[in-house]
């Protein structure tokens, strides 16, 4: 009889155990959906305010490319989230890809490769040869498109100027639609 007794309160309090860790368990995982919830809604919060004054800065400055930053502050191994807005002028929907190139560096320009790939996340389509990778902006439209800038680890620190260039679809020819200038500090 003592050992019935003795089996039955290991189960129940083996039972209780498992519904306390099942419970934490669950409490866990809510935090930290959360967490990530939280720091995904102020990527979207922090790009939406770029995306507005991009927006503003289209109707307003009468210009046909705008970048986010004339001026970019970016420590090495940080990464800051910017964009660039598009007005299309043209009356037909413009498909187009963006280029990033190096014009003035402190020591040694990165290649148009690597900066297009290690510094700038975006849909680069080198020479726009890939139809998938095009973006487009409908005629008399405009367009807000995100652009994360990585400084590598290794980079030399100093004042980098960069053109961001803005192609018709890849055809005969490419189409310069238009550019502008960026300067990146790198600390």
């Amino acid at each position: 009889m003592l050992n019935k007794r003795a089996s039955l309160e290991l189960s129940i309090s083996t039972i209780v155990i498992v519904i306390l860790a099942m419970t934490l368990l669950g409490l866990g995982l809510a935090f930290i959906k959360n967490i990530f919830g939280s720091a995904e809604e102020l990527s979207d919060s922090a790009f939406g305010k770029v995306s507005d004054q991009l927006q503003r800065d289209l109707v307003n400055n009468g210009e046909r490319l705008i970048f986010s930053q004339s001026k970019v502050d970016i420590e090495r191994g940080k990464s800051s989230l910017l964009g660039w807005g598009i007005r299309n002028e043209n009356r037909v929907r413009l498909d187009y890809w963006a280029e990033f190139t190096p014009i003035k560096c402190p020591i040694v320009c990165p290649s148009k490769e690597k900066l297009n790939s290690e510094w700038f996340t975006f849909k680069y389509n080198p020479d726009g040869n890939v139809s998938s990778l095009l973006y487009s902006v409908d005629s008399a439209e405009q367009s807000i498109k995100r652009v994360d800038l990585t400084a590598p680890q290794n980079t030399e620190p100093g004042l980098y100027l960069v053109d961001l260039s803005i192609y018709g679809e890849k055809g005969q020819n490419d189409t310069k639609y238009d550019s502008t200038e960026i300067f990146i500090a790198v600390s």
